[in-house]
């Protein structure tokens, strides 16, 4: 069956604000640009382009996402705090090299304090791999009704689908070891932590109304990056359940 790939995004004033992305048969090419157009109903944007392409290859089927484990505190810093004890356990680094890198994105990793429009990919040597970000695409669900369904009845929210979507694909590359991620939207406070097992859900991991926001990929030392970009942005990955 062919699949093809729909994203969508939008901006104001040349700032990316939203973007999102399926994975599906030709026949449900409409209902799904329909979907992802509503979603962008309550953004305040001046350019929306969508972009659907069939897939150029077979998809690498995974069984299941990473195991979801969630974390609550009373602030965003307790949260942090948490969120970089399990990063250097992961990766085996000192604290203070972790806060380093996670401190760009509270203030804007891109040039003159801007988001980055892509995730900084970072080996443990502290080498940075990318110029300006990377974006991981062309993942889904396989049945992403089913999996929000099944979310949702656990307490999550569909950010949770498409968060934990890529970040399985992510995770799913051998020399990726950890992600780091808080969203760049002013009023989304969660945040999260992904290693070869888990997708740590932290609530918040960030204060209310900040705009900044980006991911960090944490990369083994003998990486080959246009091996790994080529992963991130060419090849499509499908997740047939979610590990709860």
């Amino acid at each position: 069956m062919d699949l093809y790939s729909i994203k969508v995004r939008a901006s104001k004033e040349n700032k990316h604000i939203s973007g999102s992305e399926r994975i599906v048969s030709k026949e449900n090419i409409p209902n799904v640009v329909k979907q992802l157009l509503e979603r962008q109903q309550n953004k305040d944007f001046d350019f929306s382009n969508i972009k659907i392409e069939k897939l150029k290859q077979e998809p690498i089927y995974i069984e299941k996402s990473l195991k979801i484990v969630q974390f609550k505190y009373e602030n965003y810093k307790k949260s942090l705090k948490k969120a970089i004890d399990i990063l250097s356990k992961e990766l085996k680094k000192d604290e203070n090299w972790i806060k380093s890198y996670i401190e760009l994105l509270y203030k804007g990793a891109g040039e003159n304090g801007e988001n980055l429009k892509g995730a900084m990919i970072i080996d443990l040597n502290g080498n940075r791999l990318d110029e300006k970000g990377i974006r991981t695409v062309l993942v889904d669900f396989v049945d992403r009704e089913k999996i929000t369904e099944k979310l949702e009845k656990n307490g999550f929210t569909k950010r949770t689908v498409d968060a934990l979507a890529l970040t399985t694909k992510n995770l799913n590359y051998p020399n990726i070891v950890a992600e780091f991620c808080i969203s760049d939207d002013s009023d989304y406070t969660i945040g999260y932590v992904s290693t070869k097992k888990y997708y740590y859900r932290f609530i918040p991991l960030k204060e209310y109304q900040l705009d900044k926001g980006g991911r960090i990929y944490f990369v083994k030392n003998d990486t080959n990056k246009e091996k790994l970009i080529k992963y991130l942005r060419e090849t499509p990955v499908l997740i047939k359940d979610v590990d709860l």
